[in-house]
C-alpha cells in the first residue's frame, strides 16, 4: 500500500488487506476461524460461543478489544484474493528457489483423543494390574505415525498437544488427552486415514482395559487453488525474473477457505531449514523482498492499474 502511494499508482479495483482473527486456533478451536466464517463455513454466532482454555467467549473476546463488528460476514465480495507466506518447510531453501506458487493445499483432521485409566500408585500397583493411560498414550502415537507412512507418500500424522493427568513423578496415570492431527492432499487418503486410526486405536485400548473417546477439533479437506490466480502469481515471478516453482501447502491457511468464495491463491517465499512454529524460525531480506514484490506485481495486474506507472 505504502508502494501504491509513493509511486501515485490508482487501479480500477480497490486493493483491501485482510487480517483474519485466529489463523491458528492456538486459543480457540477450530482454526482459521474468521476466514471460515466469512467463506460461510460456521456461523457467526457459532464463532462467538466458541471458548478458550478459561472459558472466555470468543465473541467476548472480540468486543474486548474493539473488534466485534456489525457488518455481515462475507458482504464484500472480491474479485481475487492472495496470501503471502513462509512456506514452513525446507524445499523451496533445499532447490534454491524464490518464490512457490502454492496451487493446492492439504486436508486435515485434527481428531481430540481422550483415554481413561485408574489413577494409581507407581510403586505399588504390579505391571499386569495397571490401566496406564500414558502407555496407552504412548502406543497410539505410534499407531498415528504408522498410519500415516502406510496409506502413501506424502500423507503426514503428528501427535502435538498433550495433557496427562494427574501429572505426578510417582503415579500412574489414569487419564490422558492428547491430539491427533492427519494431513493429506488427497482427500480419500485423509479420510481413510482417520478411519485407520481410529479402527485400531480403539482395539488397542480394549486390549489395555482403557476406555477411549474421540472428538472432532476441525479440519478441512484438500483444497485446489484458482488456477487463474496461480497463473498471476507464476507470470509475476517469471517477469521479474525470480526463480519459482509450483508446490502444495502443508499447512492450514485462510485462503483455503477464503478460496470457496473468492478467486485465491498463495505465494510463498522460503525459510531458514524449513522451521516454523518454533522461535528459530527465520527469513532472509531477499526472500521477504521476492515475495513481497511477486505479490505487489499480482494485485496490481488483478487490480487493473488506473493511472501512474506500475
Amino acid at each position: 500500500m505504502r508502494t501504491l502511494n509513493d509511486h501515485n499508482i490508482r487501479t480500477r479495483r480497490p486493493i483491501v488487506i485482510a487480517n483474519w482473527t485466529n489463523e491458528e486456533g492456538a486459543r480457540f478451536a477450530p482454526s482459521m476461524l474468521a476466514s471460515g466464517v466469512f467463506a460461510g463455513v460456521y456461523t457467526r454466532n457459532w464463532a462467538f460461543e466458541r471458548t478458550d482454555a478459561d472459558g472466555i467467549r470468543f465473541g467476548d473476546a472480540l468486543a474486548q478489544i474493539g473488534w466485534k463488528g456489525d457488518e455481515r460476514a462475507g458482504a464484500r465480495k472480491f474479485h481475487a484474493y492472495f496470501e503471502l507466506h513462509i512456506e514452513q518447510g525446507p524445499i523451496l531453501e533445499a532447490e534454491g528457489a524464490d518464490i512457490g506458487i502454492v496451487t493446492h493445499g492439504q486436508g486435515l483432521i485434527w481428531t481430540g483423543v481422550t483415554l481413561r485409566g485408574t489413577d494409581s500408585h507407581a510403586g505399588s500397583t504390579p505391571m499386569d494390574m495397571r490401566r496406564d493411560a500414558a502407555l496407552g498414550m504412548a502406543r497410539l502415537v505410534l499407531l498415528v505415525n504408522e498410519v500415516a507412512l502406510r496409506h502413501g507418500p506424502g500423507n503426514k500424522g503428528t501427535v502435538g498437544h498433550v495433557n496427562v493427568r494427574p501429572n505426578s513423578r510417582n503415579v500412574v496415570a489414569g487419564h490422558v488427552e492428547f491430539t491427533v492431527d492427519l494431513r493429506s492432499a488427497d482427500p480419500g487418503a485423509l479420510q481413510d486415514m482417520d478411519a485407520d486410526f481410529r479402527q485400531h486405536a480403539a482395539e488397542i485400548c480394549a486390549g489395555m482395559n482403557l476406555d477411549i473417546a474421540f472428538e472432532d477439533l476441525g479440519g478441512f479437506d484438500p483444497v485446489t487453488f484458482d488456477p487463474g490466480c496461480a497463473r498471476v502469481l507464476r507470470g509475476a515471478a517469471q517477469r521479474l525474473g525470480y526463480a519459482h516453482r509450483d508446490i502444495v501447502s502443508g499447512a492450514g491457511h485462510d485462503a483455503c477457505w477464503v478460496n470457496k468464495t473468492t478467486p485465491a491463491a498463495m505465494v510463498m517465499c522460503p525459510c531458514v531449514g524449513g522451521l516454523s512454529h518454533n522461535e528459530a524460525e527465520e527469513i532472509y531480506p531477499q526472500w521477504a523482498r521476492a515475495g513481497a514484490d511477486v505479490l505487489l506485481h499480482a494485485a496490481l495486474e488483478a487490480a487493473g492499474v488506473e493511472s501512474g506507472r506500475a
